[in-house]
């Protein structure tokens, strides 16, 4: 439900090793895609503020490139936006923001290849505090490492892999890490459609706060495919050790995952994941589950179960309707404290004509903090049309409305908006 807004300066320097590997794929063939637009977005409550309500209206400039190599011995891929928003009665500060993935590999020699990766983007500094710009950061995740392949049989396989993540929120008040981690893995396929294996892995993290936490875990993973379905998923033991000054505090339990994608006819989809598993707030779990965050002002270690269930379908008329439901649980170590939230989110689209279609959209939250013993829910309603002006350009207008209640008034606020933007394909 979060709308991403940027904040600060853009943190370019780990990017360009991870731009160096990419550099080497190849390039004939590949595919290239630039886009760019401008959005206007008027609020009556740009603070989503309970008292002090103020309108004003943010003009993003819009720029983004996407890239991927054709197959060879190094491959590359690129997602990255880079943007400028400017508030025009000074609501929040003008900033420059990016987000967005790099990523690269090459096969060094035969079962061995080098993996780098850098992916930033924004999420929620505090989940108790309204959802503005202010209440973001960027968080920047590089990650690089080998990876070796050892073909035991033509149906046995043993996998040696180790990494070194590099952390970074832009401010200072959230912790960085630095994290080294080594796994080996054995898979078996059992048939062209069945699969499992057994891991082992051991990691160890420090953040700058002067805290270190180990992490141990063995797992069985699994997958299987048959025609109109696809599970997967894992499960184990972990052990996670986290230690600050004099204090030190140990925990362990079951984790595991699940997957599960069912083509109900060549229209319709249904899909369910889930996550439990013992990590810290700087880990890239986040990214992997869209919008789940951890709140960066609780101690580093969490224990997170999380799950995503949704339906999509497209009507011969070439309607679409999309549908998710989403629960998750935060449970942090250090402090105690526990975090719940639930919510659904409707999407549905229709063509009015071959260059004209209207969609709406509805969204509800709730969460439950256990340490205040209160409740926040959040629902939000919208309605826009889509125009293809060109081949290449095309409009979208919308009008919405935001509204958060809370057992602290402080916390409440209604919010309406009307946003207009345009976009256009370079290439």
């Amino acid at each position: 439900m979060a709308e991403v807004h940027g904040s600060g300066k853009i943190r370019w320097v780990i990017s360009i090793g991870v731009g160096c590997l990419m550099a080497a794929g190849p390039a004939m063939g590949a595919t290239n895609n630039l886009s760019g637009g401008i959005d206007n977005r008027f609020s009556d409550n740009a603070g989503r503020d309970s008292a002090n309500e103020q309108s004003d209206l943010e003009t993003r400039l819009n720029l983004n490139f996407q890239h991927l190599s054709d197959p060879g011995q190094c491959t590359s891929l690129v997602d990255m936006g880079l943007g400028y928003s400017y508030w025009h009665d000074n609501t929040f500060d003008s900033e420059v923001y990016t987000n967005g993935t790099l990523q690269g590999q090459c096969e060094l020699a035969k079962g061995l290849v080098w993996q780098a990766s850098n992916t930033v983007s924004h999420v929620t500094r505090d989940n108790r505090r309204s959802d503005t710009q202010d209440n973001l950061t960027r968080k920047n995740v590089f990650s690089t490492g080998p990876v070796y392949t050892l073909q035991l049989t033509q149906v046995d396989e043993l996998q040696f892999s180790a990494a070194y993540d590099q952390t970074e929120f832009e401010e200072r008040e959230e912790p960085d890490s630095d994290r080294v981690s080594g796994t080996v893995s054995y898979n078996h396929n059992f048939s062209d459609t069945l699969q499992g294996g057994l891991s082992a892995s051991a990691q160890r993290t420090e953040l700058d706060t002067g805290e270190e936490l180990d992490r141990e875990s063995a797992v069985v993973t699994f997958s299987k495919v048959w025609a109109t379905t696809q599970v997967s998923g894992s499960i184990g033991k972990n052990r996670l050790e986290t230690r600050l000054g004099s204090q030190e505090v140990s925990t362990d339990g079951i984790t595991g995952t699940f997957n599960l994608v069912r083509q109900i006819n060549p229209s319709s989809e249904l899909f369910l994941s889930a996550n439990r598993r013992l990590t810290d707030q700087t880990s890239t779990l986040g990214l992997r589950f869209e919008d789940f965050n951890f709140d960066l002002t609780e101690s580093s270690a969490v224990e997170v179960t999380a799950a995503r269930a949704g339906y999509n379908t497209r009507f011969s008329d070439g309607s679409a309707l999309s549908t998710e439901l989403s629960v998750s649980r935060s449970d942090y170590v250090r402090t105690g404290n526990r975090e719940e939230r639930s919510g659904v989110n409707l999407r549905f689209s229709r063509p009015v004509t071959e260059l004209l279609s209207w969609f709406t959209s509805a969204a509800y939250q709730h969460q439950r903090f256990e340490d205040e013993g209160a409740e926040d829910d959040v629902a939000q309603l919208s309605a826009g049309l889509d125009y293809q002006l060109s081949a290449r350009m095309d409009v979208r207008s919308a009008i919405g409305h935001r509204q958060k209640t809370s057992d602290i008034e402080s916390r409440e606020y209604d919010e309406n908006w009307i946003a207009v933007s345009l976009n256009y394909r370079f290439f």
